[in-house]
């Protein structure tokens, strides 16, 4: 396995290699220089594991090491404790996407007096967080680390010394949760010594977008160090600043999940408009529970139902657009259960009326009885529905059944022989209701059931005829 030992020049560390890795983390000093604040972030972008150790004897959360997963990350922070102790914890431990982050160093010494806000010149790594002359600007809702180490020579008075915070940029107040550093003059001023090294630190959670800075505050001048000292943020969460959070293993849930224990669960308030954007993937609710709106009880007759909808005594509970609905329409059905807006009735025959199209031969010339003869006509239906066809034509024969009709639907006109004798067929005009399941033209055929051939077809006045009209869906 890949073996990396971490170290004090390291914040953000991203594995990318070919097998499973061991990280080891630094031993811990006791007293002046300790890593006591120190955060790593580790991110594994493989599909390999990371095995990180604590120096012996000390733990990471009381464990001797930990995993980071395959594509997940872990940050860890030292207390400061050494020894047989939990010298490491675990701020957050999840899926690898970082966080923004910042790390900036000294350039060049630094002039500075009471007031005076460091301007390091160095930015040696950074993620999503803007830096420009000392000044940091961070996102509204996300919650952030905030670190800065100072070091400091040539201080102008023998009890020389600087405090520094972290302070909001627009008007110089103190950050709510920021610590206080200091640098002061060591016994040998004037000279060039190395002064203290606390640190200010601050965990700070901005309500809007916020420009953040460190400032000092003292006596006498004295120049910052340029070899040595830091400004570091790292975002906490490590994504949009809503949803579950991690830190130091405490779990909150907010915006619809609620939490039990550390079992975050479904169910809670939403606290902010909330978009789903299923980005072509299907999203499935499924199994014998329903799915209930305006209401939690299932209310009587709906003991099959998988959707309710109860909007009280209000109307409207429910609107489906899809560009065919008109006023007046009904949602129709299809024979796969897929629905569309429609009418359910012609208002006006007279001016709805269609007629057959082609010309009228003569089927029944056959000597034989005969199916499926053709005619020469036909009808164009445009939509799906139930239509009103009426018919008529004069026939002169002896006794035989002659009829008109479309294959698959039905009679459009049928008449039986009633007597022997040669008589014209009756009724002459007859009417219809078919249905048609899908659009198109549909040729009108003919049959007769005996070698009869008609003494006249078509002899009447008018003349054959075929009308129709949709009625409903």
């Amino acid at each position: 396995a890949a073996v990396y030992n971490l170290n004090s020049s390291d914040f953000h560390v991203s594995y990318n290699g070919t097998a499973n890795a061991v990280f080891n983390l630094p031993a811990a000093i006791s007293g002046v220089g300790n890593f006591k604040g120190r955060m790593y972030t580790i991110k594994n972008n493989t599909n390999f594991t990371i095995t990180v150790n604590s120096a012996a004897p000390e733990t990471i959360n009381g464990s001797a090491s930990i995993t980071v997963p395959a594509n997940q990350s872990a940050q860890l922070i030292n207390t400061g404790l050494t020894g047989a102790n939990s010298t490491w914890e675990v701020v957050s431990m999840g899926s690898s996407s970082t966080g923004d982050y910042i790390i900036v160093k000294p350039n060049a010494s630094q002039s500075v007096s009471t007031g005076s806000d460091v301007t390091f010149g160095s930015v040696i790594a950074s993620n999503n967080i803007t830096y420009n002359a000392g000044v940091f600007n961070l996102k509204a809702g996300k919650t952030y680390v905030l670190r800065c180490q100072l070091h400091a020579t040539d201080f102008s008075l023998a009890g020389g010394f600087f405090v520094y915070e972290w302070v909001d940029a627009s008007n110089n107040s103190v950050l709510p949760s920021s610590t206080t550093g200091v640098v002061d003059a060591i016994n040998n001023y004037p000279a060039t010594t190395i002064g203290g090294q606390p640190e200010a630190y601050a965990i700070y959670r901005p309500t809007v977008d916020t420009s953040v800075k460190v400032r000092l505050g003292g006596a006498g001048t004295a120049q910052l160090n340029p070899g040595i000292g830091f400004m570091s943020i790292t975002e906490l969460e490590g994504g949009s600043g809503s949803g579950t959070t991690i830190i130091n293993n405490n779990i909150t849930a907010s915006n619809g999940l609620n939490l039990s224990g550390t079992d975050v669960k479904l169910g809670g308030t939403l606290s902010q408009p909330t978009h789903i954007a299923t980005a072509g993937n299907n999203l499935s609710i499924d199994g014998t529970g329903k799915v209930l709106i305006g209401t939690n009880t299932v209310p009587a007759g709906a003991a099959n139902s998988k959707i309710v909808i109860d909007n009280g005594t209000t109307n409207g509970a429910l609107q489906i657009k899809d560009g065919t609905e008109q006023l007046g329409y009904v949602l129709t059905s299809d024979a796969n259960g897929l629905a569309t807006w429609s009418s359910t009735v012609t208002t006006a025959f007279a001016d709805n009326w269609s007629t057959y199209t082609g010309t009228l031969t003569n089927p029944f010339t056959s000597t034989t009885g005969a199916n499926t003869q053709a005619t020469g006509t036909s009808v164009v239906i445009p939509a799906k529905g139930w239509y009103f066809f009426r018919a008529g034509i004069t026939i002169q024969s002896n006794c035989n059944d002659y009829a008109f009709y479309i294959n698959g639907i039905g009679d459009i006109w049928r008449t039986y022989c009633n007597v022997s004798d040669i008589q014209m067929m009756s009724p002459r005009d007859q009417s219809r209701v078919l249905y048609f399941a899908t659009p198109g033209t549909y040729p009108i055929i003919a049959s007769k059931t005996n070698a009869v051939v008609p003494t006249g077809f078509n002899i009447g006045n008018p003349g054959f005829y075929v009308n129709f009209v949709k009625f409903q869906n």
